[in-house]
């Protein structure tokens, strides 16, 4: 059964740990996370056909696009943290029955703001996810 995007909300720890998360305020998208991992070639010259392994999972980025709110607290610690390169703990809470949420390690690798005649000014903000995605339920 499909969720509905809407009431999706994203937290940002001033730590790793998951206690103290602040909300990131005029989220209006999200993409991500989306994982991969390596192609291990081990063919030999005694193979048939390719043999492969399959190497660590990478959890990828997490991209948000936002209304720009410099008095968003969630907005400016993840533009602090992007600067001092800090390691800190997201949180994405889906509106789904059973409240899914996903919590990781990442970083704030870029926090970019665009604007333009007769428009809003808008802001993208782009993390890379370290090590998993714990995934829980309420």
């Amino acid at each position: 059964m499909a969720i509905e995007a809407q009431g999706t909300r994203f937290f940002w720890s001033t730590s790793t740990s998951r206690s103290t998360v602040n909300a990131i305020g005029d989220i209006v998208g999200f993409n991500g996370p989306g994982g991969s991992a390596a192609v291990i070639d081990i063919t030999s010259l005694l193979s048939t056909a390719k043999e492969k392994l399959v190497g660590l999972n990478d959890e990828g980025q997490l991209t948000l696009d936002l209304n720009f709110d410099r008095s968003d607290t969630g907005q400016s610690l993840m533009m602090t943290d992007r600067a001092a390169r800090n390691l800190r703990r997201a949180c994405i809470k889906f509106n789904d029955t059973s409240t899914t949420e996903a919590h990781f390690l990442c970083y704030c690798l870029g926090f970019s703001i665009s604007g333009a005649v007769d428009d809003k000014v808008t802001a993208n903000a782009v993390t890379e996810i370290i090590g998993p995605i714990t995934w829980t339920t309420a």
